[in-house]
Order: structure tokens, then sequence, then C-alpha cells
């Protein structure tokens, strides 16, 4: 669980601070995991939780900044798609700050008829 502490702390920006208990439950919760690794060094991560039927929704892909540009973040993505947990899902979602030309590369098209709601406990 520190590896994926330390890689979500100075990798990405929206997932800093996240506690290892909160991790422990995030991963229980996840139907689909998918992790890579150079050596004994956590260097890439991504899940996905699902219905196995109708909706899926990619989080947390994030890869180690000195690995980046090497093909590992599609990778990560094309091996949760291609999970039994999300291979015949019909729609799959992701939401991103600033990677979106990333994730149309891999085929994902901005959705404009829908409005993203939250509501913070």
């Amino acid at each position: 669980m520190g590896q994926l502490q330390h890689l979500f702390n100075s990798h990405s920006f929206w997932a800093r601070g996240r506690q290892r208990d909160d991790l422990q439950r995030m991963l229980r919760g996840s139907q689909v995991a998918v992790s890579a690794w150079s050596g004994r060094e956590l260097i890439g991560f991504g899940r996905a939780t699902s219905d196995g039927v109708y909706r899926a929704l990619l989080w947390d892909v994030v890869v180690h900044s000195g690995h980046q540009g090497q093909g590992l973040g599609r990778m990560l993505v094309q091996r949760l798609l291609a999970s039994p947990e999300l291979s015949g899902v019909e729609r799959i979602y992701l939401m991103t700050t600033n990677s979106a030309g990333f994730y149309q590369r891999l085929g994902f098209e901005p959705v404009t008829q829908q409005l993203l709601l939250h509501k913070q406990s």
C-alpha cells in the first residue's frame, strides 16, 4: 500500500494525501485494478468500477513521471478495458482535468449532452 500511496503523492495532483486505510477500502470496492512495475517499484496504476453490464468508470490512472511517454498509460488503459469485468460493458466513462487528448487517442470521446454533478460529503 505504501508504494501506491507514494505513486499518488509524487505523480498526481488529484490523489495526493490519500490514507492507507482509505486506499485499501478503495481497492476492495474496485472491480478491476492494474499495475505496472519496474523491478520492485510501482510505476503505474489504474482501476475501474462497474456494474458489469451497462456502465463502468475508469479511475486513478497514473504513471510515474519518469516513465511517461513510453506507452505505459496506454497499456494500463487497454488492460482495464480488456478485463473481463469491463469487456462487455455498454459505456465506459472517465473524468480528466488535463489529459483529454491522451484519452481521445485511445477512442474516448467528449460527452457534451451530459452534465457532471458532484456532492461532497
